[in-house]
């Protein structure tokens, strides 16, 4: 977003040069002309916890970025998809391989027989 050399703020009144304080008239325009039906700001807040996670940030990291006094608020928040959770089961999968020095047969999602 283009800045004002003299303006501390990023959103901000240009008529009042304050800060703006409550952004629901804002939000409303931009998801309507950005065709973003119902997205809620709390919702993006979720997102990129997700996305943290999944770019392997710890919990007491993302809580910091997010200003959760504790981490249980922020394990509620990052979600992981399905990919992930299969990759890092095979990751951990093929370092217990490597320890064992054999190879391992499993399957994820199946029986083992």
């Amino acid at each position: 977003m283009p800045r004002h050399p003299k303006i501390p703020w990023l959103f901000w009144n240009y008529q009042y040069r304050r800060p703006i304080r409550c952004i629901k008239h804002l939000w409303r325009t931009i998801l309507h002309q950005a065709d973003l039906g119902k997205l809620r700001i709390h919702d993006l807040r979720h997102t990129f916890a997700s996305h943290a996670a999944m770019s392997k940030e710890t919990l007491p990291v993302i809580g910091r970025l997010l200003g959760h006094a504790n981490h249980q608020s922020t394990a509620r928040y990052a979600h992981l998809d399905e990919e992930h959770l299969l990759d890092a089961a095979q990751q951990i999968g093929d370092a217990v391989e490597r320890l064992l020095g054999a190879p391992v047969k499993y399957c994820i999602g199946s029986d083992i027989s």
